[in-house]
């Protein structure tokens, strides 16, 4: 980062590049109160991640878990599939329904499906009502409905055991309680190492 003081070199500890405006602007407000430049970098690269947006959560040397189960709604799920693109492994989607969209609901899951189907995404697990359309247009993608909850559990463990090497992101809005699905499978992780 340049400055009208110097220049810093920055390192994020956040996934995605709107991470970068943000830190920008907090860079701003903390210069314009004239903060030292390497007191501007240890924050940012201390400032913590937010529990459910975008965090990432080791499973094993070779599963990474991207828990971005905070809240969903179209920019946000635009941004989170295309972090995913840029993963390591087989590239493993688990969407929920995007809430509160009114009567454009499946016109946005819609929009969501071809962004997924035209991503390098492997795999889709869609689970909800409005998220079968997304499962539709992709051709990798199986779908559950919300009864189906602990058999998309039980396919997504298959699914990652399968892989030698796989980055897996859960997302969903927060009626759709998707962070039951990252605690199952960190809770699987550490049961007899079964990911290891």
């Amino acid at each position: 980062m340049h400055t009208p003081s110097g220049k810093i070199n920055i390192v994020l500890p956040y996934l995605g590049y709107q991470s970068i405006s943000n830190a920008l602007a907090a860079s701003a407000l903390a210069f314009a109160i004239n903060t030292p430049l390497k007191q501007i970098q240890t924050g940012l690269l201390e400032s913590p991640i937010i529990p459910g947006r975008l965090e990432p959560i080791k499973l094993s040397k070779n599963i990474i878990l991207i828990n971005d189960t905070y809240n969903a709604n179209v920019a946000s799920m635009i941004i989170s599939i295309k972090i995913l693109e840029k993963m390591p492994g087989y590239k493993i989607l688990v969407i929920g329904d995007m809430a509160e969209l009114g009567e454009k609901s499946v016109l946005y899951h819609k929009i969501i499906g071809n962004i997924s189907s035209l991503s390098n995404i492997d795999y889709i697990f869609s689970f909800g009502k409005y998220s079968h359309e997304i499962y539709k247009i992709c051709k990798n993608a199986k779908h559950f409905s919300i009864k189906q909850k602990n058999l998309l559990k039980k396919d997504l463990k298959e699914t990652i055991l399968m892989q030698n090497k796989s980055t897996v992101l859960i997302k969903g809005s927060r009626n759709m309680k998707m962070e039951t699905i990252v605690e199952y499978l960190m809770h699987e992780s550490k049961k007899n190492d079964i990911f290891n």
